[in-house]
């Protein structure tokens, strides 16, 4: 089975991931997560187009022993034509979309191969790749149709076929789909020369695979997969498809495509399940906080890798397992959602609710004009203190993680300062020089004698204690932490004379924005006020050289 696999890209070394248990990839759409499933299914299936693939540089394999070699062509054996030479073996397997697919080795060659561990990929495209399953979306679907019945006294020819003939394989289907839906999986085979896929509320009856008239009446009062919702088919499908086999290498893209938050929950955990029962590998390319977090409950051997791609740069970092977990457990990341940045581009964490919902929309109307922006989540965190909280964990996954603070930043100093510039990544070195400013920075804010927040500002300041404070601003602007320098977020578009604070003010500006783009008063961006400070955030996030995210 798979070892370990090795990942090429163009702004680091070369990452080798162990494979063994749970693999899942994440990172914002075209970052390469399906391509890696792709190649490993391409370098399986011919040696030679490895030094071809972009993505994958090589793989590593467990080599198997001669024992559960011997076990897998005898399992085949009955396949092979009579009168076939001794020497030649069958290997092969029930293809999940219908159909056996198989080819035939010499065996003494293959024992010899396995035996002194001479030849990796000789092994891998012409013995092992029968034990890797890939599916994709476009194939989803698919894997429920009915099949074939065929001749049940001779070697399963599919799926269904298979899972008709193996109770301990149906048996295992049966107990996920009841776990999920609570119905119960059986293959009807009333439609003499077809198998299909039925689910009922009943148990089936004892004699299940019966024709008789009691068999028949429970067939034809259960319900036809096909009759099923998108997510029901999504699901049943998959765990068919894994189950059908004893597949070593699992490789699923986007497994949670169709299926609500609970139930992707319920897939990451079964397949995880599975994956960790056979002691082989399950690699997985998800945008799914739930896939995920199914994932991580059923097993402690988790492995999640960010990629990223932008701008002809390609980047991968293989997130600490321990730092997940705490993601998970932490109720502020809960709350906050924080976990799916993950799947994005960049996150903003803003201090309120209502300030996210202004941001978003701000960033949601330059999107409409730009479709070429970075894709963004905004969240929110409890109040200012914990931005830095959040934000500190995702840049340490290689999530660029901006935060949107109120001016009054500069109010809180020692412990509660220097944490924020060491959750930003401002070397250690330059602490205390921005400590001091920051302490005469409030002093001068304190002597004018106004409000910094709803007074304007950097705007109540003198000339020159303006320009400190610009340039201290324009310092955390690099390291991504954009300060209000007009003071708070109830100070943007003025012109607009929207009243009122915190949520009041909130609603009354989503008003006033406008949802019609054709109206005479809907607000369109512009080069200024909250649009220039927007992109000057997306901008942080776009820029693979940026500050405070290693």
């Amino acid at each position: 089975m798979l070892e370990s696999i090795t990942l090429k890209f163009t702004e680091h070394e070369n990452l080798v991931l162990p494979t063994t248990g749970i693999t899942i990839f994440v990172g914002p759409n075209n970052s390469g997560k399906s391509l890696v499933l792709r190649e490993l299914e391409t370098a399986f299936a011919n040696a030679n187009a490895i030094p071809e693939l972009k993505i994958l540089r090589d793989f590593d394999i467990r080599w198997p022993t001669l024992e559960k070699v011997n076990s897998a062509l005898e399992r085949h054996s009955p396949r092979m034509p009579p009168g076939s030479p001794p020497e030649n073996c069958l290997v092969g397997r029930v293809d999940p979309n219908g159909g056996f697919a198989s080819s035939t080795l010499h065996k003494p060659s293959l024992l010899a191969i396995v035996n002194a561990k001479s030849d990796k990929q000789w092994l891998a495209t012409n013995f092992l790749r029968w034990g890797l399953l890939r599916l994709d979306g476009r194939s989803r679907f698919n894997l429920t149709n009915d099949q074939p019945a065929g001749d049940l006294l001779a070697p399963a020819q599919n799926v269904l076929m298979n899972l008709f003939q193996d109770a301990h394989a149906r048996g295992k289907v049966r107990a996920l789909v009841k776990d999920a839906f609570g119905l119960y999986f059986t293959v009807d085979p009333t439609q003499l020369g077809q198998f299909r896929i039925r689910l009922s509320q009943a148990e089936p009856p004892a004699d299940e695979q019966s024709l008789n008239a009691a068999a028949r009446d429970f067939y034809r009062q259960a319900v036809h997969i096909k009759d099923a919702s998108d997510g029901v088919q999504a699901f049943t499908g998959i765990v068919t498809a894994v189950t059908s086999e004893e597949f070593h290498t699992i490789l699923i893209d986007e497994p949670e495509a169709f299926l609500h938050p609970p139930l992707a929950r319920k897939l990451g955990k079964s397949l995880s399940s599975l994956a960790t029962e056979r002691g082989g590998a399950l690699i997985a390319s998800t945008h799914s906080a739930d896939f995920l977090m199914g994932c991580v409950q059923a097993s402690k051997d988790v492995r999640v890798i960010r990629l990223q791609h932008s701008e002809g740069k390609s980047r991968g970092r293989m997130v600490d397992p321990q730092e997940l977990e705490n993601l998970f457990k932490s109720p502020l990341m809960r709350s906050s959602n924080a976990v799916s940045g993950l799947f994005y581009d960049g996150v903003v964490v803003t201090e309120s609710d209502n300030d996210r919902a202004f941001y978003a929309e701000i960033y949601h109307r330059l999107l409409a004009l730009d479709s070429n922006l970075p894709s963004v989540l905004f969240i929110n965190a409890q109040n200012k203190q914990t931005i830095k909280d959040i934000i500190r964990p995702l840049r340490k996954f290689g999530v660029p993680a901006a935060a949107i603070p109120d001016i009054d930043i500069v109010k809180d100093g020692g412990k509660t300062w220097l944490d924020w510039l060491d959750a930003v990544q401002i070397p250690n070195a330059l602490h205390a020089g921005y400590q001091d400013q920051r302490n005469t920075l409030k002093l001068r804010f304190e002597e004018s004698g106004r409000n910094m927040k709803s007074d304007g500002g950097v705007a109540i300041l003198g000339v020159s204690d303006r320009e400190a404070a610009e340039q201290l601003f324009d310092v955390l602007a690099q390291y991504g932490v954009f300060a209000v320098r007009r003071g708070e977020v109830e100070n943007w578009l003025p012109h607009l004379g929207v009243p009122g604070k915190k949520t009041d003010w909130s609603i009354a500006m989503l008003q006033r924005l406008g949802s019609d783009p054709t109206a005479p008063e809907y607000v369109h961006p512009t080069d200024s006020d909250v649009w220039i400070f927007i992109r000057g955030v997306v901008g942080w996030i776009r820029d693979a050289s940026r500050k405070g995210t290693s």
